[in-house]
């Protein structure tokens, strides 16, 4: 899902240069993911919480597999666009179901390490597209394609390169089992029991004795009517959300998702422009980070020239940054049990907060590059967040939680790229400054989240409510 969504941004400037693309064709295009996204990421969260996690996968991911395929060899701008958009769409469906399929198919006591390393891999993403960029990018061949009607060039190749993943995972998807807690969940019982026998064979070469014949769910079970209507079903799986008792904590996760993807998507994409702009043999010494930031968004808004499109530094840039944050990410998966989530995403959200108001002032420029990355890995908090999401919510709404959770952090995002690029040049410190108070807040209500202890003995309670009644044993 994430190649396919920031995979096109790498390639994006070669394939403006060749389809002669104006500046607004490009801003549509670099957003046409986003808005895929945003518009389908509720109803697969429905899809997630009603017909399960791993049909949802199975139905959605083939699908996008597909539109990013065709993408590589669309042959105008609104063929691009409709086919990005479509890929993006449906590949989303990752968010909605593979987070939630991971999390309830994992030990309570590994479960944030699980998501931790889950998110780790989101992060390496740019990583990864960069990598594969830059030989591709060495090439130079021009292949006509008469049927087509296009020339087939090497960013083309890479989009065909980073759809392959694509495939392999839906391949992957055909030997997953479906969430035993979901069945369980909806009242279907004898499939939740089939299921950890398959699950319990697999783990153990192909043991056939498993005893468990009887399994009880430490929450009430939830059967949506059949004859119900969409819209009908949409409120049922959202209301809840923002009801009590849920409703505090919805509000808490959400807002912290939101302050950190508007500071993180939003400044990410000036991750490459910065990083040339202090290295590109300029003299940027003794200069502030919006001294130079005020210079060099100048200099691109300014700039028409196509030639190069994709420079080795940008893409260095971006590796360099997508390593940094993805090693970041697994380095707190090994912690986060024995620190607890909240007191990791206090920590996240407090490094970000003095890096920004260091940001402001220093003047080194290599210490502004590096204050600059970790003032964008308040990002990091993803994994604790969506850890909380599937704790704290019931097992049929889980899917609803997150995918509302992707449709904040993206929507705000996406605000906050085009707030930026308007106020970057001219406004940069007030901008700033008002980021490093959005941040601040969001570490003022991370002081308000449920301990770790809190959330260990609820469930330990409903254990021993269920061992007390249990009369069934193997």
């Amino acid at each position: 899902m994430y190649l396919d969504i920031f995979g096109f941004s790498v390639a994006l400037p070669a394939a403006a240069c060749d389809m002669t693309l104006t500046i607004t064709q490009q801003g549509f295009l670099s957003a046409v993911p986003l808005i895929g996204v945003m518009l389908s990421s509720y109803a697969w969260g429905l899809c997630a919480d009603t017909i399960g996690r791993r049909r949802t996968l199975l139905i959605a991911m083939p699908i996008g597999a597909v539109m990013n395929l065709a993408a590589s060899v669309a042959p105008t701008y609104a063929s691009l666009a409709v086919f990005k958009f479509l890929s993006a769409g449906f590949t989303s469906s990752a968010n909605a179901a593979a987070f939630v399929l991971l999390g309830e198919t994992t030990p309570a006591r590994h479960r944030s390490r699980f998501l931790f390393l889950m998110t780790s891999a989101t992060m390496y993403v740019q990583l990864v597209i960069c990598l594969v960029a830059l030989p591709v990018f060495e090439l130079s061949f021009d292949v006509h394609v008469p049927w087509l009607s296009l020339n087939y060039r090497p960013w083309r190749l890479l989009m065909l390169i980073i759809s392959l993943p694509g495939i392999l995972g839906v391949i992957g998807m055909v030997f997953l089992h479906e969430s035993p807690k979901l069945l369980l969940s909806s009242g279907k019982e004898k499939d939740a029991v089939d299921g950890l026998k398959k699950i319990y064979s697999s783990n153990t070469n192909g043991k056939n004795d498993y005893c468990v014949t009887q399994i009880y769910v430490e929450e009430s079970t939830f059967r949506s009517p059949s004859d119900l209507s969409f819209v009908r079903k949409m409120w049922n799986q959202t209301a809840p959300l923002f009801k009590p008792p849920l409703l505090k904590n919805s509000l808490k996760l959400y807002y912290l998702l939101l302050t950190a993807y508007m500071t993180s998507t939003g400044y990410t994409m000036w991750v490459p422009t910065m990083t040339n702009a202090y290295f590109n043999g300029g003299d940027t010494s003794g200069k502030t980070f919006c001294e130079v930031a005020s210079t060099s968004t100048s200099n691109v808004t300014a700039s028409t020239n196509c030639n190069n499109a994709v420079q080795p530094l940008t893409l260095y840039a971006v590796a360099c940054y997508s390593a940094v944050s993805g090693s970041l990410n697994i380095i707190l998966s090994f912690v986060v049990g024995s620190i607890g989530k909240k007191k990791i995403t206090i920590l996240v959200f407090t490094v970000s907060v003095i890096s920004g108001l260091a940001l402001i002032f220093v003047t080194l420029p290599l210490l502004s590059v590096a204050l600059f990355y970790f003032f964008n890995y308040v990002s990091l908090i993803l994994g604790t967040v969506n850890t909380y999401l599937v704790e704290l919510n019931p097992t049929y709404l889980r899917g609803m939680a997150t995918c509302l959770s992707v449709v904040v952090a993206r929507g705000f995002g996406f605000i906050s790229v085009q707030l930026i690029a308007s106020l970057l040049e001219d406004y940069c410190t007030p901008t700033i400054s008002g980021y490093v108070i959005l941040v601040m807040s969001g570490l003022a209500v991370t002081f308000l989240l449920p301990a770790d202890a809190t959330i260990k003995m609820d469930s330990t309670n409903h254990v021993k409510k269920l061992n007390e009644t249990t009369q069934t044993r193997c």
